[in-house]
């Protein structure tokens, strides 16, 4: 027959587990950040050179 779930002891595993993780992420977060800005800043140079791209392409076929 299975035990009951102990639920002490299921929080108490969630709270070991997440506060690590959430130690690290506070740490990282001007790292992230940035990462995050800088990212966003390359995808939306690169729509905007497909942007251009593709109107370029428009104009030459006329």
């Amino acid at each position: 027959m299975r035990q009951p779930i102990d639920l002490d002891y299921f929080s108490k595993a969630i709270v070991g587990i997440a506060s690590p993780v959430l130690g690290v992420i506070t740490s990282l977060q001007e790292q992230i950040e940035w990462t995050l800005r800088v990212s966003s800043l390359v995808v939306g140079l690169l729509v905007g050179l497909m942007s251009l791209i593709s109107m370029v392409k428009k104009l030459r076929r006329r």
